[in-house]
């Protein structure tokens, strides 16, 4: 409920007459659309062999 009322703005009926699925999707859709759900691996064996060089 916090997810729909605050970032997604839905009133109380919206939310109470969507589905989990819609719901789902709508807050899937919303953190990409604001930045959110980049897939991110980390630093590759170079970068972090790098990092250990310099700070150990």
């Amino acid at each position: 409920m916090k997810g729909a009322f605050g970032a997604l703005q839905w009133t109380p009926e919206t939310f109470w007459r969507s589905t989990l699925t819609e719901y789902t999707l709508a807050i899937e859709g919303f953190s990409e659309a604001n930045g959110g759900g980049k897939k991110d691996d980390g630093p590759t064996e170079r970068e972090m062999a790098a990092l250990m060089e310099r700070y150990g």
